[in-house]
Parts: structure tokens; sequence; C-alpha cells
């Protein structure tokens, strides 16, 4: 795949070693850096008596710096160490939680979380360059599932912090700050040595107009539309429509918001999963899975179990459907996996950005429960659309 020169003998970073540091640098990037302020916002609007505008800038501005810097690094990626890569994209996000959690302004703290969702952008291309010269055969799919769910412990941490600090959310941010200096520390001192520090010397796959506008990938990009709706209107709307006609309510939502989080835990293993029973199949379960999580909180919103339910499929399938499109994508683009995962990244992530808005638009008209219907129904109609040859080997 690559022609970089082989690391020395005895000195390359264990698969599971490796493994479990991108997963570190994930977690920092997207768990705290990209993810965190949603959790933060209303102490945010507290402290600062910020209004909704303000804080909806801020979204909108996190949102627009982490699609850029992914069409950057996705570009450039190959042309730098992905190592080096990977721990200036954790330093970038580590300054900008610092800058986050010291300011007394809410100038301040806006840059500073913009800063921060910098990092993520940056991270993601380097990671899969890095798998791809690191790791062979099934270790890189187990890698590409397990990197994909790598914002998943940095949620958890995320929740913990802002749960342990109350209303003081700036030792919150300087806590994560502090996780994520430990993860570059651990990045410098583990991954001095093998294909991870080394650039690619040629590129296989050059980068050109056409090669996105191919009618073979109409299907993904399809599908990754429908999964950014999916994932971020439960995510936006789920616990407005519990509080509203459930139970639920403070601090009971961080607890949900944790739960979510400890569900998606178990998809650190689904390189493992896709690895024995395909793109394919693993779609397919996990897209029913979420229209299942997203029909129980629709219809059961009284009823706990029903909710807890919900929360712990929407937290695995919501991460685990990602993993099978980034394995789908990596596929479609071998030779720059760069570049497959910045397409996936990148028209996921505007989805997500579409998708509250669009929301937010119908839901005076038709209400929480039918939209959270129309789109449980929605991803049973992903199932037959699920990847079905195209699987990266």
């Amino acid at each position: 795949m690559t022609n970089a020169a082989p690391s020395e003998p005895g000195r390359s970073v264990h698969p599971v070693i490796f493994i479990i540091l991108t997963i570190g640098m994930t977690s920092v990037t997207y768990g705290f850096g990209r993810y965190a302020f949603g959790l933060f916002l209303p102490a945010l609007r507290d402290d600062f008596a910020a209004a909704t505008w303000q804080l909806g800038a801020i979204a909108s501005a996190n949102a627009v710096v982490y699609l850029v810097s992914t069409v950057a690094a996705s570009a450039c990626a190959i042309y730098f160490r992905p190592a080096v890569m990977m721990t200036v994209a954790c330093l970038i996000t580590v300054v900008g939680l610092v800058t986050a959690g010291v300011s007394t302004s809410f100038a301040g703290a806006a840059l500073g979380i913009i800063l921060a969702g910098i990092g993520a952008g940056v991270v993601s291309p380097a990671l899969f360059e890095a798998i791809e010269s690191s790791l062979s055969g099934a270790w890189k799919v187990r890698a590409i599932g397990a990197v994909s769910a790598g914002a998943t412990p940095g949620m958890i941490i995320t929740a913990m912090a802002a749960y342990a600090a109350a209303d003081a959310w700036r030792i919150a941010w300087l806590i994560m700050a502090g996780v994520g200096l430990l993860i570059i520390i651990l990045s410098v001192f583990t991954l001095t040595h093998g294909h991870a520090t080394r650039v690619r010397k040629r590129v296989k796959l050059p980068l050109r107009l056409s090669l996105f506008f191919d009618g073979r990938h109409a299907r993904l990009y399809f599908v990754l539309l429908v999964y950014g709706i999916l994932f971020s209107v439960y995510l936006t709307f789920a616990v407005g429509l519990l509080s509203q006609f459930g139970n639920l309510a403070p601090p009971q939502d961080r607890l949900f918001w944790a739960l979510l989080g400890a569900a998606g835990l178990p998809a650190v293993l689904n390189g493992v999963f896709i690895s024995s029973f395909g793109v394919a199949n693993f779609l397919r379960l996990t897209f029913g899975a979420c229209a299942l999580a997203y029909a129980l909180i629709a219809l059961m919103p009284n009823l706990f179990g029903a909710v807890l339910l919900s929360a712990v499929l929407f937290g695995y399938s919501s991460i685990s459907i990602g993993s099978g499109l980034l394995v789908w994508g990596v596929g479609k683009f071998k030779g720059r996996p760069s570049i497959g995962s910045g397409v996936v990244l990148f028209l996921f992530s505007s989805t997500t950005i579409i998708g509250p808005i669009l929301s937010s638009a119908v839901l005076p008209y038709i209400g929480s429960t039918f939209l959270f219907v129309a789109l449980a129904i929605l991803s049973m109609l992903m199932l037959p659309l699920a990847a079905t040859r195209e699987i990266a080997k």
C-alpha cells in the first residue's frame, strides 16, 4: 500500500498499544474538543448571560472550523508524519480547553471552544494514514472500528467532570485539558518509532475532483447524509422530548448523557465485529438498533426502562454506524485512507449541522413525537442500502 521504510526490528509499537493511544487521542480531540460544548452550554449561558444566538454562533463556528480543518488535513495528511500531526492536533485541543477554562470573558471562552474544535478535524486524516502505514491485515479494520468509537471514553470523562464540578464548568474544562496533556506525553514517548513517524514517499491515488464525483459512491453518500440526521437529531432533541413528555429533569439529564457514552464503550470492538460479520450485516444490525432507539423514546417516554434501553441502543448504534461507514469509505479510496475518512467525516458533519436546523423548522408543525417516529422509519429504510460487496479488505 505504501513504500515507507520498515521500522527498526523490535522497535515498532504493538498494534494493541497503538490502538489504545489512538483511542486516547480521539477522546481528547472529539470527546473533549468537539462534543463537550453542548453539555456545558447551560452553564455558559448562566455565567456570561449569553443570548441564544451567541451560543448558536459558537456551535456554528465550531462546526465550520472542524469542516475546514478536516478538508485541509485530508488533502495534506500524506505529506506529514502521522504521529506528529496527531500530537499537534491534541495540543491544539488542549490549548483551546485551557483558554476556555481560564477565560473570564465570553469572547475568550468562545475563542477557546472554537480552537478546541480544530483539533478533531486535524487528527482524523492523520490517524487513518497512521493506521494504513503502521498496521496490516485484520488490524487495520480493528483499528478503524476502535478509532471511530474513540470519542466515547472522552464523552464519559466529560460527563463525569461536569457532574463532579457542578456549576464550576471551568474546573471541568481544565480537568479535560489535564487528561489531554497526559495523552500527549504518552504519545510522544511511545510513537517515536515505526511507520507512524514516517512520511509517505509516493502517492498511489492522486487527488482530483473527479475522484469524489463517482456514481459508485452515491449510495455511501446518501447513507452518510441520513446517518448525520439520525445522529444529530437524537442528541439535540431527545432530552427535550423526555423533559416534555417524560420524567427527565436535571441532574438526571447529565446521567442520561453519561449512559449514552457508556453504552458506546463496546464500540471500540467494532473492528472485530466487522471483520467477523462484514460491513453489510454490521450496518443492517446497527441501523435497526438505531430505529428501535428512536421508536422507544418517541412512543414510551414515561417508561423508565424504555428510556434506558433507548439510551443504550442509541449510544452504541450511533457510534457503530459510523464505524461501518468509515470502513466502507476508506475501502472506496484505497491508497488514500485520509481522503476516504475525510469524505465520510465531512458529509456526516455537514448533515449534523443541517439536521437540527431542519428539525427545528418542522417541530412546531409535527411535534417531537412524530419526528422521532419518522426518523425511526427512516433508519429502517437504510437496511437495504447497507454495503453489500463494498467491504474494505
